[in-house]
């Protein structure tokens, strides 16, 4: 049995978005096992968690629920590595049933989780609550509903400000519709919160480079690296932002940092070339 699946098999085999995957795993609902060249690589029990979550969700289960029911199981049984996959997690009657070791678990049984949580968990609730609203844009997103995504983060935003994914998020799609400066202005909000944020750096670096601030796209480009040494695109634009200054010698170092990270890339030949000449 093959021992560890990428971030792009795990999307092939289960169905789910590179970028869903990317978040759960960001969110430490289904964490990765290793890192490597900019992919994620995740073992078998973690593709038998993310069919649970992808199972669950098809059956209406939102992601709310499905975190408070990690988090119960990790505080009752702390020796378990991945809850998803180690605990059987079936909806019946709009009711979460689990089990393990021949047993089996209702909120109202012998072992007693409460899924819905009394008034000292309201609060939390009302901001993981937006956190379930977040993942529909994203799914909104990734389906290419911008209109649908750009709502539902502005109402997340609305409720949580500091929400840094659904400001950079927000930002792409105003980038993508042609709104600039609006982009800007959520990429540069989510820096303030998390200056090593590596997407908001380098969506603001792209943003800069396509208006010939050149200068400014190399600052983010840099800090996108320093956030994410192996985000492999961002030395891409780099190495091609220090070439049309003329620093071929400080471009060739990251022409070869990609090719390490992405040596199958359709760009790999071009950059061999690139590196022949200069």
């Amino acid at each position: 049995m093959k021992q560890l699946y990428d971030h792009r098999e795990v999307s092939r085999l289960t169905g789910i978005s590179e970028s869903q995957i990317r978040y759960w795993d960001r969110q430490g609902l289904i964490t990765h096992r290793q890192k490597d060249r900019g992919r994620l690589w995740f073992d078998f029990q973690s593709l038998v968690a993310f069919r649970t979550v992808r199972d669950l969700r098809l059956q209406g289960v939102s992601l709310l629920r499905i975190r408070n029911c990690v988090a119960k199981l990790r505080q009752i049984m702390p020796g378990l590595k991945q809850p998803l996959s180690e605990v059987r997690i079936s909806l019946v009657k709009n009711q979460l049933i689990l089990g393990k070791n021949r047993r089996r678990f209702t909120p109202d049984g012998q072992l007693f989780i409460d899924f819905n949580g009394g008034e000292s968990a309201t609060v939390t609730q009302a901001t993981e609550a937006f956190e379930e609203l977040f993942f529909q844009a994203l799914e909104d997103e990734d389906a290419g509903r911008l209109a649908e995504a750009r709502e539902k983060y502005e109402k997340v935003l609305a409720a949580v400000p500091e929400h840094v994914d659904a400001l950079v998020n927000l930002g792409t799609i105003f980038f993508l519709t042609g709104h600039e400066t609006e982009a800007a202005s959520r990429y540069l909000q989510a820096l303030a919160i998390n200056p090593d944020h590596a997407e908001a750096n380098y969506n603001l670096a792209n943003l800069m480079e396509g208006q010939g601030e050149l200068d400014a796209a190399i600052l983010f480009y840099k800090k996108a690296i320093q956030g994410e040494p192996e985000f492999a695109d961002a030395h891409f634009n780099l190495a091609m932002v220090l070439e049309a200054l003329g620093n071929a010698g400080r471009a060739r170092d990251h022409w070869r940092r990609y090719l390490e990270l992405a040596p199958e890339s359709k760009w790999a030949e071009f950059i061999k070339r690139r590196l022949e000449e200069t």
